[in-house]
């Protein structure tokens, strides 16, 4: 009995996945919920952080399209680097999301601090006011159909207001991950900007899983 301990913990653990998924798959009256793949964010700013902006942003907008308990979701973090989700040509979409109705592409497009007062080039952060300046480019594309199908293309902008301080915030210390980085400046424009997207991205599914 010993020796078949091992297999018959596998086997209940297994069967545990399996009823987790179902369980999170599908509504409690048995409706399915779109299955949906959000791929990693592309940044194309050049804004430095000690961390990536683009695991930042996909985590969070992950974590709150689930979180709604609506659409089962599948973070998928990999497609063919020579294609161009944004392109024209999404037909390499069907294959490459085989086992998913809906694909999410994100691209981060703008990340910048810029004085809150208009005309000032150079400045220092410690002596004036700033806006953090964000824009996210987004395409939801519906691929239950033969063909894929763009349902949603759009350009999400938020401008978060930064008042001139003494001490700037160090983010190489409460930067993402940390327990203090949530009430940081950036931690709030983020959160932020991620939930407006995330709200972005479940509506039109949700409606165009109800066409």
């Amino acid at each position: 009995m010993p020796a078949l301990m091992p297999l018959i913990i596998g086997m209940f653990a297994v069967s545990c996945n399996r009823c987790c998924e179902e369980t999170t798959r599908f509504h409690d009256d048995g409706r399915a919920k779109p299955v949906v793949a959000i791929t990693s964010m592309i940044d194309t700013t050049s804004f430095d952080a000690p961390w990536s902006l683009s695991e930042e942003f996909t985590s969070i907008i992950v974590n709150q399209v689930a979180a709604s308990g609506e659409i089962y979701v599948q973070a998928h973090e990999e497609f063919p680097s020579n294609e161009n989700p944004f392109n024209a040509d999404i037909s390499w979409m069907k294959k490459e999301f085989s086992s998913q109705e809906f694909a999410v592409f994100l691209e981060l497009v703008e990340h910048d601090n810029v004085p809150a007062t208009k005309g000032k080039k150079n400045f220092n952060p410690y002596e004036v006011s700033t806006n953090l300046e964000m824009a996210v480019r987004i395409r939801v594309v519906d691929l239950r159909g033969s063909h894929p199908k763009i349902v949603l293309q759009e350009m999400v902008r938020d401008s978060y207001f930064i008042p001139k301080t003494i001490l700037l915030t160090d983010y190489s210390n409460t930067g993402w991950g940390t327990s203090e980085y949530r009430k940081t400046p950036m931690g709030i424009a983020h959160s932020q900007l991620a939930q407006e997207i995330a709200n972005r991205i479940s509506d039109y599914i949700l409606l165009a899983k109800s066409r």
